[in-house]
């Protein structure tokens, strides 16, 4: 079920964006899909397959979003616009453990190496979506 879930919000985000916007994005979750794949053999020891990793992928950021999404909610309830010092590496942890636990579910390691697993994904996609800002964006 989450497959099509994921698949039409991809649909939806293609009919919505310009054509090289939206390979873009294909290919740049298809990569952080296959990088999520060898971090995992490599830190964790297991082999999770591409349908695993596009998972694990999809479950981070589902649970990233839903961690924005109450965020938002409770700074538009309580007024409070700006945060800074410890709330703001409240909410930046907070961000990390949904975004660590995405992989824990998808993939089923521990929570260390799938911090790892996280941290080398974000490294990796970030250096790959600067490389390609001024081709793709």
């Amino acid at each position: 079920m989450h497959y099509l879930l994921f698949v039409g919000a991809l649909i939806f985000f293609a009919f919505m964006t310009p054509l090289k916007l939206a390979i873009a994005v294909c290919a740049l979750v298809l990569f952080v899909t296959v990088v999520v794949k060898v971090s995992a053999q490599v830190v964790a020891g297991v082999s999770p397959s591409l349908g695993e990793s596009f998972r694990s992928v999809f479950y981070a950021s589902l649970l990233v979003a839903l961690v924005l999404l109450a965020y938002m909610s409770f700074s538009s309830g309580t007024g409070i616009h700006h945060v800074e010092g410890l709330p703001a590496i409240a909410v930046m942890a907070g961000l990390f453990v949904a975004y660590t636990l995405g992989f824990q579910i998808g993939i089923g390691t521990s929570f260390g190496a799938s911090a790892v697993v996280a941290i080398i994904s974000t490294l990796l996609s970030g250096a790959i979506l600067w490389s390609v800002k001024g081709i793709a964006f």
